[in-house]
């Protein structure tokens, strides 16, 4: 008799619940439901363990922040084991070196965070803008607008765009709409139909861009290159009185030079969803009212969430029936 094989999940899906029956009549999975670091790590080494035999593939799914990074250290246990799932586009929490090096597969969520990150984006630059923590703050104490000077508007401010991928492209066009001049600085050019639609005129020097923006809006991935690349030098390069946006990864930005430049005044205000320590918060982004602050929540939309644990199962599937996953991840 053929022995099933075996699936373990880091976390239970809450959309892709057909996806979830289908693995689970066609084999046999194992559930951790994570909590803390600990508590997690704790959870995959007993369930490891008692498992009869090696697992065939193991995912997890989103929310992850309180017991990344998916290490060694975590997965371990889990080991021997091919192919790895993990839910998000990015994957600077994941040891991909670590997992390939056992000859395991890594697939992570490409496009999935695309329109709720862009949509998380543009609420970022309309509050920086407009001023809308101070304003609430104002408000919510009783003081209507007692002390409020006049904020600033969207049109014919210069975006300048740092990582024209999928979410950069996403958030060009929706704030298009609000008559911006969009900029950009990427790896490569993109090509020139791309930048029509867009409206988008290619800077090749970073440099160059920081000089033109009064909007500074950072979509590009976590890389050592691209580890505290907005630091002190960068936003004495920036008119003064720019604002600055950043959805993608928090230690792209050194954090103790964006609180300088918003103490100079060289940056009005600021957006995050996004932080170097997350999820610590700074304690002056926490309590400044020049700093609209997100809990890395552009992701975290039902459209979003549905969509990347769909994907997530979809590699398991592929891999364990034709032993291809859709997407995988290559350094």
């Amino acid at each position: 008799m053929s022995v099933r094989r075996r699936i373990l999940a880091i976390g239970k899906p809450r959309f892709a619940l057909s996806e979830m029956a289908y693995l689970e009549a066609n084999y046999d999975v194992d559930y951790v439901l994570p909590t803390t670091r600990e508590a997690t790590k704790s959870a995959i080494a007993s369930v490891c363990k008692a498992s009869p035999t090696p697992y065939d593939a193991c995912f997890w799914l989103f929310g992850w922040t309180h017991y990344r990074p998916f290490d060694e250290d975590l997965l371990a246990p889990v080991m021997p084991c091919p192919m790895f799932a993990g839910g998000g586009a990015g994957y600077d929490a994941v040891d991909v070196k670590w997992i390939t090096s056992h000859g395991a597969l890594y697939t992570n969520t490409p496009g999935t965070p695309t329109i709720g990150t862009a949509d998380m984006h543009v609420f970022l630059v309309l509050a920086a803008l407009r001023g809308t923590t101070l304003a609430e703050k104002t408000a919510r104490e009783g003081r209507w607008r007692d002390g409020l000077g006049l904020m600033d508007d969207p049109q014919g401010k210069v975006l300048g765009i740092v990582g024209m991928g999928d979410i950069g492209r996403e958030v060009a066009r929706k704030l298009k709409v609000f008559d911006m001049d969009i900029a950009y600085y990427n790896r490569r050019q993109l090509p020139a139909d791309v930048e029509e639609k867009l409206g988008a005129k290619y800077y090749s020097s970073l440099d160059e861009l920081l000089k033109k923006c009064d909007v500074l809006s950072i979509n590009c991935p976590l890389t050592p290159e691209t580890k505290n690349m907005i630091s002190d030098r960068e936003f004495a390069l920036m008119k003064d009185g720019s604002y600055f946006v950043n959805t993608a990864r928090g230690a792209i930005v050194d954090e103790e030079a964006l609180i300088r430049a918003l103490e100079s005044g060289k940056i009005s205000r600021a957006g995050l969803d996004v932080f170097a320590t997350e999820p610590n918060i700074n304690e002056y982004f926490r309590k400044s009212d020049r700093v609209t602050i997100q809990p890395h929540y552009g992701g975290f939309s039902v459209g979003t969430v549905k969509f990347g644990e769909k994907l997530v199962l979809g590699n398991i599937r592929s891999f364990l029936e034709s032993g291809k996953p859709l997407t995988p991840v290559t350094l």
